[in-house]
């Protein structure tokens, strides 16, 4: 078996644990948006998962014509139209709004219950990281559930797995001391960051824009500036040569401005990667009254 997610957060790494507690031999990668078809058509032949991810439809239509053996679990909205396969379920909202580690979740916790996915402490790992990806603060605190990705940033991909696979083997708290007192320190790193960062307000396609360049704490960042600029209609973040992350509050769908770009997410949360054209309108835009 293989088990292909998204790299990028702990959404895309918590499932990774899950599997752990399930599978006694699997493969895994960890992967960008832009990778995943390449990733399932090199592997085509072994079971497949793929999590917090999709595939196109040229693959889906591969798989569905060859009758081969892949699942997707996918809750990203701009992705919906590929409930149409049977093999990919996509859900933005199912009572309450779902991430891709609590769909797949859900679905080892029907499919190959054990007594590891019944704890307690496994989850609350799992609303935590759905709390945190899809902003639902209606079961769990935006306070605590936040830890769940300051530690993703201080531990990084390999070593978060390790951590919190320990901590559900060993009915270990969430969260140690030693992790607090860390999380402590890493929020007030971070508030100076995002505090220190200069927007640069634009037009793009007669939308307000507010653009801002940054290598790192892209969705903290990104919720202060679009609630500190209410007026605009939305922020674009850019990690140069990297990625394009789009953050907005309810006035503008950023999944299809990210799909328009070969990306897509949420309606207020999305990302792509950097279309040359993209960057050339706000290069354009930006140095517009700029007199040489």
């Amino acid at each position: 078996m293989l088990i292909i997610s998204h790299k990028g957060d702990p959404d895309g790494v918590t499932p990774i644990i899950l599997s752990k507690l399930v599978f006694k031999d699997f493969k895994y990668i960890l992967s960008d948006i832009d990778e995943v078809d390449k990733y399932v058509m090199d592997n085509i032949d072994e079971e497949i998962i793929v999590v917090d991810l999709n595939i196109n439809e040229e693959t889906a239509n591969y798989i569905l014509n060859n009758n081969k053996n892949v699942l997707v679990f996918d809750h990203h909205i701009s992705n919906i139209n590929m409930n149409k396969y049977p093999f990919i379920k996509v859900v933005d909202f199912d009572n309450i709004k779902q991430s891709g580690t609590s769909l797949y979740y859900k679905y080892l916790f029907e499919n190959y219950y054990n007594d590891l996915l019944d704890k307690n402490v496994t989850k609350k790992l799992v609303e935590h990281v759905r709390t945190m990806d899809t902003y639902d603060f209606s079961i769990t605190s935006k306070e605590e559930a936040n830890n769940i990705v300051v530690l993703f940033k201080i531990y990084g991909r390999e070593l978060f797995i390790n951590k919190f696979y320990d901590v559900i083997i060993n009915d270990k708290e969430l969260y140690s001391r030693e992790d607090l007192n860390l999380i402590e320190l890493e929020n007030l790193r971070i508030k100076r960051y995002i505090e220190e960062k200069e927007i640069i307000e634009i037009t793009l396609d007669n939308k307000k824009v507010g653009v801002v360049f940054a290598e790192r704490n892209i969705s903290e960042l990104g919720n202060y500036l679009v609630n500190k600029y209410d007026y605009l209609d939305y922020v674009i973040l850019i990690n140069v040569d990297k990625s394009i992350s789009y953050r907005g509050k309810d006035k503008v769908d950023l999944s299809i401005i990210a799909k328009k770009y070969h990306g897509g997410g949420h309606f207020n949360a999305s990302g792509s990667p950097i279309p040359i054209d993209l960057k050339e309108k706000i290069i354009k835009e930006i140095f517009k009254d700029v007199v040489i």
